[in-house]
């Protein structure tokens, strides 16, 4: 498998939600942002959506006391197990990011999973703020943009 990666363009996002709507009615049935596994931040003026890392080494995996929150080495993301989830909020303490939440009505936490590899955020978001690409093109694509802000620093020196 070639690990792949959600990818967040801020400049691009619009606050509009629709990532958070298709979201939410994908995996519960309902048109709800709090049941959404992605979230759009308001900050400074910029629309950031927030959504699970999947660390390679994540901290919600390590204090689930119940062994609920998995790695799904196959397609690469973090998953909780709902039948196993005893609902203490442990992983949304030790997430990092605020990523993890939970879902009251079923008493479990929640976190993104990527859709199995297809991410419906992605495929619902018309201002393309939201990609799913490969972790190098990623990479690559930063690269890309610290040369430029570098080379543009040494050109107005």
């Amino acid at each position: 498998m070639r690990l792949r990666t959600l990818s967040i363009d801020a400049q691009k996002c619009t606050a509009c939600r629709a990532c958070e709507l298709v979201c939410s009615y994908h995996h519960e049935g309902v048109f709800s942002p709090f049941l959404s596994r992605i979230r759009v931040v308001r900050l400074h003026g910029s629309n950031v959506p927030v959504v699970c890392a999947n660390c390679a080494r994540p901290a919600c995996v390590e204090v689930c006391p119940t062994e609920a929150i998995r790695i799904d080495r196959d397609v690469g993301v973090v998953r909780i197990v709902e039948e196993e989830c005893i609902g203490c909020g442990e992983c949304i303490t030790a997430c990092p990011f605020g990523a993890a939440d939970f879902n009251e009505e079923k008493g479990v936490a929640f976190i993104c999973d990527l859709c199995d590899g297809e991410p419906v955020c992605v495929s619902n978001c018309i201002y393309g703020a939201l990609s799913f690409q490969p972790v190098r093109s990623v990479a690559q694509g930063k690269r890309r943009v610290t040369a430029q802000l570098r080379l543009a620093s040494q050109e107005s020196n």
